[in-house]
């Protein structure tokens, strides 16, 4: 048996648990940010979650539509049950 948790209780878990969630380490954004004043260097932390927000809006929306849309019988997409002849 497949144990099923709803999103939310997936979010609830990445939230709680930000040890596991390691960031990319991306040279190029910290070679960029090196020569840059500290105050810039706080802000592109921070700007960092903000930028995922938006991100994860889109995708939780095309989630929610798509599971919101029923499946197509073969019926009513004018399909025939019935195997194909000759094979």
């Amino acid at each position: 048996m497949i144990l099923r948790l709803p999103a939310a209780g997936v979010l609830a878990l990445a939230l709680a648990a930000p040890a596991m969630c390691k960031a990319q380490g991306c040279t190029l954004c910290r070679d960029a940010t090196a020569g840059s004043p500290p105050q810039v260097r706080k802000a592109l932390r921070r700007a960092i979650p903000l930028l995922a927000v938006p991100a994860l809006a889109i995708f939780s929306g095309v989630l929610v539509i798509a599971r919101a849309i029923p499946p197509k019988r073969r019926s009513e997409t004018g399909q025939s049950d019935q195997p194909l002849a000759g094979g």
